[in-house]
């Protein structure tokens, strides 16, 4: 008998919430529409009918929406793909197809940015390359604005500022930012030891190189980090 009071309360909030959801949405369509804002005696009744013609589309309205997310989802998926066989002007244009669904995906424009920058790399025209990076910085830079605690925008901007702009005193917030969660990133470690001697801080520099000789792995970039170590001891004192 509990179990049968129970089922009930929960399909009669069901379908309370669902005939409130139709409501809601039928008085913002209300005032999406063209209707007359002075003739207030009459929205109660054109809401009423609204609401009916919402609750007839009902199913094909959720089919609607299962659709388009189920094609971002696949443009996703593709962009993933063609990345994977190196394919990156194909991999721009599915990431780019996925954002017209999710304009507002951080992760996905920040896919693209990096498909878009790794296409740059084959441009030979310089002042096609150039233009092609600028749009790499604006995804990433979009990327931060709409989900500031996803990290990798930080790193590959600070990457693209380094690498190809030769703008230090740029890439330095987004590296400092990225360090600030990835402290034991040994790559990014020595990235920002190399930057801070680019701006002239060899002291600080030196302190990137310790702390990354005195993390768990990162063969590669520990050999590296004693060399640049040696070098600026040897430049500064």
């Amino acid at each position: 008998m509990r179990r049968g009071f129970l089922l009930l309360a929960v399909l009669v909030l069901f379908f309370s919430c669902h005939r409130n959801r139709n409501e809601d949405l039928a008085r913002r369509l209300y005032e999406l529409e063209d209707n007359d804002p002075g003739n207030s005696e009459k929205e109660p009744e054109k809401i009423r009918a609204i609401k009916k013609e919402l609750d007839h589309w009902e199913k094909e309205l959720n089919k609607a929406i299962t659709a388009g997310r189920n094609t971002g989802r696949f443009y996703k998926a593709l962009g993933l793909k063609y990345m994977d066989y190196k394919m990156f002007g194909p991999g721009v244009e599915s990431f780019s197809k996925a954002l017209e669904i999710s304009p507002e995906n951080a992760r996905v424009l920040y896919y693209r940015g990096v498909s878009l920058g790794r296409l740059a790399m084959t441009m030979e025209n310089p002042l096609k390359k150039e233009e092609t990076l600028k749009q790499v910085e604006q995804d990433y830079k979009q990327a931060i604005r709409l989900e500031p605690r996803y990290m990798p925008p930080y790193l590959s901007l600070s990457i693209l500022y380094i690498y190809e702009f030769l703008d230090y005193p740029a890439a330095k917030p987004f590296l400092e930012t990225y360090l600030k969660v990835e402290r034991s990133n040994g790559k990014a470690l020595l990235l920002y030891g190399q930057l801070l001697e680019e701006l002239n801080a060899p002291e600080k520099a030196m302190d990137q190189y310790t702390k990354l000789l005195a993390l768990k792995g990162y063969e590669s970039e520990k050999a590296q980090a004693e060399i640049y170590l040696e070098r600026v001891k040897k430049e500064a004192f």
